[in-house]
């Protein structure tokens, strides 16, 4: 059967097929080795593919000179040809202006961060012909604003023109201010003020812009509050739509929607719903949307017309209020049970890109034409994964000690019988986002792949999962949040799966600061711990005045509620940070950190060193130089893992 050539339908053949020999082969397969650190943690083959508005080629993200780059895929001859070839930074992000031109932000790709702020902003032809620089390195070109620090796209707009819609951030006094948003050429960089007239600002801006150009609503962030305001066109008078203190619920703006607005509830209810705003009958009284065990937030487009929602239940899913991309939709998921089968489409859905991904695969691009009902292959994410010789993941949930319900996913190693094991509790950063989706992850791919159960909880504070599992996390730093992990690991042990003696704690960034919390306050639970450019003293981190955020008075505002006051929770804030609690962490313990890391400076690292080292321990020590938020070099990824590698087969001696 050709592979590019799918039939609806066929690729169940193909699992039942592949099923039955794997099954078949499972004792020779138990005794391979497993895959290779480079294979897991290289840049995939494509990494996003995008349709032309008029659907003749693709756009996608591929790797060129050793660096992500931009090419173009024929859809004929599935020929790629470099749009870009960068050698010194990556493409970490492109949008389609016309189907002749195309806008990318350059920046540093690694695993933990894409640094967008010090990248470049430019517009180029398909052809890589034409390339007109709009922003360089913080700095806007040409548009009157020399003191600028960054910019942002906010829309696209239809048509064939060579306009699109930015937002610029500027420095002002010792903070990041909003700057506005601008109609920008992208040939030229001329531009057109948008939002002279907006009815206020604030340091944190993000506005909604119609087919026209027109801006239509803004949410405004301040250091206490958030507004929303919305008007029914350009000259027409701005009417509020909401005012809540930051961080509290309350209703966000997230479509135009005709004379209205699609807004994001979550104040008098616990999950977001998606409701219908006017000025005239305000909110309604029925939602559009709503999910029982997950927020609604993030719209899907078509050509700036609402048509679905997706979320992340234990799953990620879309549900489509157009009734012809749901009929797609559900083409592509009897075609290709078993993944969630991502849509993008031209302007006229004659044709589609279907990214299908899953647990065991980071995914694989098809195009389907919608005239002819064919679905054929166009290339796999990363061709070297073999989905046969990945660990499957399974959403789990777990109570807290309070009566919390805690959603987390369990990845088993492949051919265990899921009992006894050494287990890896691997705590996702932020702390205030989605963590884990129960998609293809590399990191615990290679945990399980080298013998390890393991747990990535979303715990207290993780965003998606409503209102009161978010604001349970606010202030709870090394507490509530701290004990979800405990708990998490008591469940494991109860349900047999993991060894009590053989239990490490793992994470990057806030992950990192759980790892070394956990092993202070409770040193009896695990075995070992990994910190990964984590924080690990509260006061420092605010206080400190040469972050990428410390210059942000909305940030510091906001992290007084999450985190705590410096003055008034003092006592606190010192017993919840591992570097002041050194004393009490007896297990061993892997710590790494860039040395260029601007999020979480590398203090964090050196002062948790020299704590354990007057305590009398002897931590593993890694400094990665030029690497920032998470490494990027091949070779130092390499090197990091294979020591996280030898530490853990060290301590926690794991399962064949």
């Amino acid at each position: 059967m050709d592979r590019r050539r799918v039939r609806p339908g066929a690729l169940d053949v193909i699992r039942r097929l592949a099923a039955a020999l794997v099954a078949g082969l499972a004792a020779s397969a138990s005794a391979a080795e497993p895959p290779s650190i480079e294979s897991l943690f290289r840049l995939p083959q494509y990494s996003a593919m995008v349709l032309a508005p008029d659907g003749s080629v693709v756009a996608a993200l591929a790797p060129v000179n050793g660096r992500q780059n931009l090419v173009l895929l024929d859809l004929g001859s599935r020929k790629a040809t470099p749009v870009t070839s960068f050698e010194d930074v990556d493409v970490v992000a492109f949008d389609w202006v016309s189907s002749k031109r195309l806008l990318l932000r350059t920046g540093t790709l690694n695993d933990r961060d894409a640094n967008f702020r010090g990248g470049d902003l430019i517009a180029i032809d398909r052809d890589g012909n034409q390339p007109y620089r709009l922003a360089e390195r913080g700095r806007l070109l040409r548009m009157d604003l020399p003191t600028a620090a960054w910019e942002i796209p906010v829309r696209m707009l239809p048509g064939e023109g060579d306009d699109v819609i930015l937002q610029q951030f500027r420095p002002e006094r010792s903070r990041v201010a909003a700057g506005g948003l601008r109609r920008v050429n992208t040939r030229n960089g001329q531009s057109t003020p948008l939002s002279l007239d907006k009815p206020e600002g604030g340091e944190g801006e993000r506005w909604l812009v119609d087919d026209n150009g027109v801006a239509r609503a803004i949410v405004v962030g301040r250091e206490k509050s958030v507004t929303s305001w919305y008007r029914s066109g350009a000259g027409k008078p701005w009417v509020k739509v909401s005012e809540e203190e930051a961080l509290s619920a309350g209703r966000t703006p997230v479509a135009i929607d005709g004379d209205g607005l699609i807004v994001s509830v979550d104040s008098g209810r616990d999950k977001a719903a998606l409701y219908r705003w006017s000025p005239e009958t305000k909110l309604a009284a029925e939602p559009i949307a709503e999910h029982p065990r997950v927020d609604l937030r993030r719209i899907r487009f078509d050509q700036g017309t609402p048509v679905g929602v997706s979320y992340a239940d234990d799953v990620p899913g879309t549900a489509w209020f157009d009734p012809a991309i749901r009929r797609v939709q559900e083409a592509m998921d009897k075609a290709m049970p078993g993944t969630v089968n991502d849509l993008s489409w031209s302007r006229d859905r004659k044709h589609f890109i279907v990214q299908s991904r899953s647990d065991v695969s980071p995914g694989a691009f098809y195009y389907f034409d919608a005239t002819s009902g064919k679905l054929e292959w166009l290339a796999d994410r990363s061709p070297w994964i073999k989905s046969a010789e990945m660990s499957h993941t399974r959403a789990v949930r777990y109570k807290a000690r309070d009566g919390l319900e805690i959603p987390a996913y369990l990845t088993l190693p492949r051919g265990s019988d899921g009992k006894g094991l050494p287990l890896i509790v691997n705590v996702h950063g932020g702390p205030y986002v989605h963590g884990s989706t129960g998609m293809f992850d590399p990191e615990t791919q290679f945990f399980a792949s080298r013998g390890y159960a393991v747990l990535s909880p979303n715990f207290r504070g993780s965003t998606g999962y409503g209102w009161k599992h978010f604001q349970g996390g606010l202030g709870q730093w090394g507490l509530a949040m701290q004990d979800d992990l405990t708990d998490g690991v008591q469940w494991a042990i109860a349900q047999g799966i993991a060894d009590p003696k053989r239990v490490c704690i793992y994470g990057a960034s806030y992950g990192g600061y759980a790892a070394m919390m956990g092993v202070a306050k409770t040193p009896d639970l695990y075995r070992c711990a990994v910190n990964y450019v984590g924080v690990t003293d509260l006061i420092l981190m605010l206080t400190a005045t040469w972050s990428d955020y410390s210059d942000s008075d909305y940030a510091r505002y906001i992290q007084q509620d999450a985190v705590g006051d410096v003055t008034r929770d003092r006592e606190r804030l010192e017993k919840a940070s591992p570097a002041r609690q050194a004393a009490k962490i007896t297990a061993p313990v892997l710590m790494a950190y860039g040395a260029s890391d601007r999020r979480v400076p590398i203090e964090h690292g050196t002062k948790m060193l020299s704590a354990l080292r007057a305590a009398g321990k002897s931590p593993e020590w890694i400094v990665m130089e030029g690497e920032g938020h998470g490494f990027r070099n091949p070779e130092n990824v390499a090197a990091y893992y294979k020591a996280v590698e030898a530490f853990l087969a060290k301590h926690l001696k794991p399962a064949n």
